[in-house]
This record gives C-alpha cells, structure tokens and sequence, in this order.
C-alpha cells in the first residue's frame, strides 16, 4: 500500500541531492519505456478484424429474412460494429503505445522520487565521487596488457586444441 502512496505522490525527495545520477536513471527508464512504446507501434492486429467477419455475414442474412425496423436497425449496429472494429485494429496499437509512453515517463519520474530510491542513488552518487579514476596512460597500458594476455591465452589454447587433435588421430580416437 505505501508503494501505491509513494507511486501517485507529486512531492520531490531531496530534490538537491543526487541530480546527475538520478537523471540519469530516469534517461535510461524513459529510454526502456519509450523502446516498448516503439515496439507496440509495430504490432499487428489485423488478427482482431478477423474476429469479427460473421458480422457481414449475419448482417446479409438478417436483410433477405425481412425488411422490418428491427432488423435495419441491427444491419446498422454491425455496420457500425464492423466500421469500429477496423478502425481500433488501426487505432490500438498507437493508443497502446502512447499510454505506455505516458507510463513510463510517470514511472520514472516517480521512481527516482521514492524515498527508498532515492537515498540508495544519492549514496551511489557519493561512493563514485570518491573512486580514484585512473589516467590516460594508466588506462592504455592496462587494456594493452589485458588484450595481449587475452590474444596469448587463446594461442596456447588454440595450441592445445591442436595437439590434442594430432595426439587422437594417432591414437585413432577420431578418424
């Protein structure tokens, strides 16, 4: 029940603390959210006209059975139940896209403002501020020894392979 508090609260926490890396979380959950927006865009409901076919059907059979009121009346209503149908298989996936969207944009505005959060991404941002970055030159000569320990570790594997192989054909293991 507090989350639901939380979720629908307009206040801001600590509004001053912790901007950057709030912001930031917020840009990656907007960007998520956005992403399934986009996705619901693609999606096909042409499957969900289908549904609704035995209405023309109907509709035809009811106008040669006879021509009273009623029946025009009901001709009209799958008319227009048929003309619904085709434009929310058009409609829904926008509709459903722009309300994730809005959901989204709520979600993670709200989420960076829940006071658990919060205080758990301000003190993330206080623990990077005391990590101790290395340089330029630090950083090249420990990705050059990384990646040539990578390269020297796969050859000997790779020799081994090789060895193994010759070893089992002379065994006559594999053919």
């Amino acid at each position: 029940m507090e989350v639901l508090k939380e979720l629908f609260r307009l206040r801001r926490y600590k509004a001053s603390q912790g901007k950057l890396i709030r912001k930031l979380t917020m840009a990656g959950i907007w960007v998520i959210f956005a992403t399934a927006a986009w996705k619901c865009t693609l999606m096909d409901f042409t499957w969900l006209a289908g549904r609704f076919t035995w209405l023309a059907g109907w509709d035809a059979q009811l106008k040669t059975a006879t021509e009273s009121n009623a029946v025009d009346t009901i001709v009209a209503l799958s008319t227009q139940i048929q003309t619904f149908v085709a434009t929310f298989v058009v409609a829904f996936p926008y509709s459903m896209a722009g309300v994730t969207l809005l959901c989204g944009l709520w979600f993670g505005y709200r989420l960076v403002h829940w006071t658990t959060f919060a205080d758990f991404l301000i003190s993330v941002e206080g623990e990077m501020a005391k990590v101790s970055w290395p340089s330029k030159g630090e950083l090249r000569s420990a990705t050059f020894v990384v990646l040539t320990l990578f390269f020297l570790l796969a050859g000997v594997l790779y020799a081994y392979d090789l060895v193994f192989v010759l070893l089992f054909r002379i065994i006559g293991v594999v053919v």
